[in-house]
């Protein structure tokens, strides 16, 4: 019984263990700092919203989770988000010394295109220029 006890316990502390070993990766592991990572890709908003109109499907390859730097004028900004030719709307990480009318190149992860609106998203952006 004693042998029994004893191996029940260990697994019970493993599978405890392992479950929150797997929690905290989910939770905290996977964050990437994109202030930090260099640009995969620096482009115009309005080349990059007219390759997604053209080939979405080819656009979301190349670009979807990549590091981006966008340039373009600023055509809304509130404390979170900058809208740079009406339709590439970045949520900033911080905050930023930015105006509307202002030519600005903005940094930050794709996390994709709205068909419906047209609009491209990106989140974690700074301020490169």
């Amino acid at each position: 019984m004693k042998k029994s006890l004893k191996l029940l316990l260990t697994v019970a502390v493993l599978l405890v263990l392992a479950l929150f070993g797997g929690y905290s990766y989910l939770m905290k592991g996977g964050a990437r700092d994109i202030n930090s990572e260099p640009a995969a890709y620096t482009i115009d908003a309005n080349a990059l919203t007219a390759n997604f109109k053209t080939d979405n499907a080819h656009s979301n390859k190349m670009y979807l989770n990549q590091t981006v730097a966008v340039t373009g004028e600023v055509s809304a900004c509130d404390a979170k988000n900058v809208t740079l030719n009406q339709n590439v709307i970045c949520s900033l990480q911080g905050a930023a010394p930015i105006k509307v009318g202002q030519k600005v190149k903005l940094k930050g992860r794709l996390l994709g295109f709205d068909d419906l609106m047209e609009e491209i998203r990106l989140d974690q952006c700074s301020l490169i220029q």
